[in-house]
């Protein structure tokens, strides 16, 4: 089965739908039940001087207020937030769930919009688990291939991330959602080449963002994704039995 990359540079036309409807999977139906004593965590987490989420780094795609991020668990490498004993009691959740490879918790700030856009790969189930929802539609939402769903305060989101999604939040609060990348059951196989793959995209990004102030050439881009990302791949397979785990 052939796996989408953002990379590449092709426009995303796969089989993956928009949202996906994954009651009846055990881990995402103890994941649901387990809602309240998350939101409860993440609330306790978010209350610690030392939580400094971080902007997010793609600041092209954010209108507004702004969209604030700080991880857990980070495509396989252990995040910032596993450091306290919160943030562990949080992962603690996630931490069994088959192909579990981000994690992290998103807050996006008042009359925010975060822009059209894709994800990295279409290997992965993105859930939206709610932590604080401030209101629903039309003031507050998610738009995935051009269906529009609120968050809901007991129900985790969950959608393929590959097609082109947007989010927003007009309302006068703050939205707060944990962030989780799951690898799909028929990929369990790959979630190491997905990881390394989508490491090595977001290592091209910052590489990317070191041109600011003057865009790469036509042949420096064809370099970068064509020989640049295969040589940071094989770097990141050398390193990867070496990664902090969890």
């Amino acid at each position: 089965m052939s796996i989408w990359y953002s990379y590449k540079g092709v426009p995303y036309t796969g089989p993956c739908p928009p949202y996906y409807e994954l009651k009846g999977l055990p881990w995402y139906d103890k994941l649901t039940a387990d809602i309240p004593a998350i939101r409860a965590k993440v609330l306790q987490l978010l209350e610690q001087k030392n939580i400094d989420l971080k902007t997010y780094f793609n600041t092209g795609i954010v209108e507004g207020g702004g969209w604030d991020a700080r991880g857990f668990l980070s495509w396989g490498r252990v995040d910032k937030l596993l450091e306290s004993q919160t943030g562990r009691e949080v992962f603690a959740y996630f931490k069994d769930i088959p192909g579990i490879v981000l994690l992290s918790v998103s807050v996006l700030k008042p009359h925010t919009h975060v822009k059209a856009h894709n994800g990295d790969t279409d290997g992965t189930y993105r859930l939206h688990l709610p932590i604080y929802i401030p209101t629903g539609l039309p003031e507050c939402g998610l738009r995935v291939g051009g269906i529009d769903k609120p968050w809901e305060d007991d129900k985790i989101t969950v959608f393929s991330d590959a097609n082109m999604h947007e989010a927003w939040n007009q309302s006068g609060q703050t939205r707060i959602v944990l962030i989780a990348d799951v690898v799909r059951e028929e990929l369990l196989d790959k979630k190491n080449a997905i990881c390394v793959n989508v490491v090595a995209l977001l290592l091209m990004h910052k590489i990317y963002a070191s041109f600011s102030s003057k865009s790469p050439s036509k042949w420096l881009m064809w370099l970068m994704v064509n020989v640049g990302i295969n040589i940071l791949k094989l770097g990141i397979w050398l390193y990867w039995p070496f990664r902090k785990k969890v």
